[in-house]
């Protein structure tokens, strides 16, 4: 039997969503949160299986919980719920170890299907989600190939969309500040910009950040 728990600011989602598992022998709903700071308190006494999660909510939004939960070291499954195809947020679910995430539009059978993988220690993306992430990720290595980026100089971009210090840019890198300012010098010859709006600019349209 899998437990689920689910955390969504909308009593109606929360009630629909508890309906439809509820037609599956295999799975029971174990309780609910209408928001972060909440389920943080009743997963700390709670023990789901599976968490699904909404991201946009009061108090606390999903990714917060994600960080608070990772950082008490609990290994419950997340598989998060939502309305936003967006690839960048489909980038920091990963990074951060989320198993899973599908839109709130997915219907009953891949909704149950996703929770069964991520309860066995799978990932599972949605196949909007994944086709979304794929189509960004192909942006990235067409723009980078097309004015020839080296790999160094595409870390140091995402350093520096990411307000890094050239002093913390060379720490972060292992290498001196003089090499930093020189990748430096050569990105904004390669990319065609003026400043580090620009260079900000060309990573954000671009899916490296």
């Amino acid at each position: 039997m899998i437990r689920v728990f689910i955390v969504d600011d909308h009593q109606v989602v929360i009630d629909g969503l508890s309906s439809i598992l509820s037609d599956d022998d295999n799975i029971k709903f174990c309780g609910s949160a209408l928001n972060g700071k909440d389920a943080i308190q009743q997963l700390e006494t709670e023990c789901p299986d599976v968490v699904l999660l909404d991201i946009n909510m009061p108090e606390m939004d999903g990714i917060q919980v994600v960080k608070e939960l990772r950082k008490r070291g609990d290994e419950v499954r997340i598989l998060v719920l939502t309305m936003h195809n967006n690839p960048q947020f489909t980038k920091e679910l990963i990074q951060m170890g989320v198993e899973g995430c599908i839109l709130k539009n997915a219907g009953q059978k891949e909704l149950i299907l996703a929770i069964n993988e991520v309860n066995k220690g799978e990932r599972y993306y949605g196949k909007d989600v994944s086709d979304s992430l794929f189509e960004s990720v192909k942006k990235t290595q067409d723009a980078v190939a097309k004015v020839q980026l080296t790999k160094r100089e595409v870390q140091i971009i995402k350093l520096i969309a990411s307000e890094y210090t050239t002093n913390e840019i060379a720490t972060e890198l292992a290498i001196s500040t003089h090499t930093v300012d020189t990748h430096r010098k050569n990105i904004v010859s390669k990319l065609g910009i003026k400043n580090t709006a620009g260079l900000v600019k060309f990573a954000i349209e671009k899916g490296i950040v």
